[in-house]
């Protein structure tokens, strides 16, 4: 009788872990947020030589969150006039490239490492967040003298990732299993082969 009492701790810790997994690949997923970003000027010629604008803080994603699957969409109303890209704060010039009090830069797009956006994004971006410092940039296209500003509207959702899902579903089952063996063990009748 005690067995079979014990044999709840792991049958509910199973039951815990499979949830865990279901929560997990359902995930969650934000409402739809609005954000004024200004576009920076630039001269008429090419997009590559415009100067680009950077928010002041980084962006820092800690390790944890590779257990998880993360995903931002961005999309902006002013695509004809700018662009908004997200870049590897680590690889920064930073002597270069440091934004002043009003967030410009002295940079353009290809100083930068820049792993969502940027000059070739139409009017949105997907990103998927992974570990690191990353930071926002911005930048006219060109021709555009206009000091308007982006209405950047940004949503995001998050799961678990694959991996840990698939460690936490095989634990989860394999505590289950142990948990009806200990409650009903399974008898096996050895034949005589008198």
């Amino acid at each position: 009788m005690m067995v079979r009492i014990m044999s709840a701790l792991p049958m509910i810790t199973g039951v815990i872990c499979i949830i865990l997994v279901l929560v997990g690949a359902i995930g969650y997923s934000s409402d739809s947020s609005t954000v004024g970003v200004p576009i920076p000027p630039c001269a008429p010629g090419s997009d590559e030589n415009c100067e680009v604008g950077m928010n002041q803080d980084n962006l820092s994603i800690p390790q944890p969150f590779m257990l998880l699957d993360v995903s931002v969409s961005m999309n902006w109303d002013h695509s004809g006039e700018a662009w908004i890209g997200i870049v590897d704060a680590d690889n920064i010039d930073w002597e270069k490239c440091s934004p002043n009090d009003q967030g410009l830069t002295g940079c353009t797009a290809s100083d930068f490492d820049i792993i969502a956006g940027g000059p070739n994004s139409e009017a949105g971006l997907e990103w998927d967040l992974d570990p690191g410092n990353t930071r926002f940039i911005t930048g006219g296209r060109a021709g555009t003298i206009s000091l308007d500003t982006n209405i950047v509207t940004y949503s995001y959702s998050a799961g678990m990732a694959l991996f840990p899902m698939l460690i936490l579903g095989v634990v989860g089952v394999v505590l289950c299993l142990a948990g009806v063996q200990m409650a009903f063990p399974l008898k096996f009748i050895k034949r005589d082969n008198d």
